[in-house]
């Protein structure tokens, strides 16, 4: 899919619009929805950076933070090194510790999804 944006919309959309994208607009209309959420509130990012700092997995399941995870950071404009190291980070110590006795280095964010 091939659109034009520039300015603030273009960088909001940026990380679901590359071709090594973890997860593409899939079409026009849901490309639309997303601007649509990301301007109707205008403190929707504000809100999304403070969410995604206090995002944890807990005794969650991890389909379950790993949805809110992706929910979260496709409102925000952070690259896929930044999100790789985060997730580490904010899921519970049970998989950080399977994480950390594998010396598997992972490429891409879903490459870790997966392997967790």
């Amino acid at each position: 899919m091939i659109f034009r944006l520039e300015g603030d919309a273009d960088q909001q959309i940026y990380a679901k619009h590359r071709v090594d994208a973890f997860s593409l607009y899939q079409s026009l209309s849901e490309l639309l929805k997303h601007l649509k959420e990301i301007y109707e509130d205008q403190n929707l990012i504000r809100k999304c950076c403070h969410k995604y700092v206090a995002l944890k997995q807990l005794n969650k399941s991890f389909s379950s933070f790993y949805s809110e995870f992706t929910r979260i950071f496709s409102f925000l404009n952070y690259d896929d090194i930044t999100l790789m190291n985060d997730i580490q980070n904010k899921i519970n110590n049970r998989l950080q510790n399977a994480l950390s006795v594998c010396l598997i280095e992972f490429s891409s964010l879903d490459k870790l999804k997966i392997f967790l």
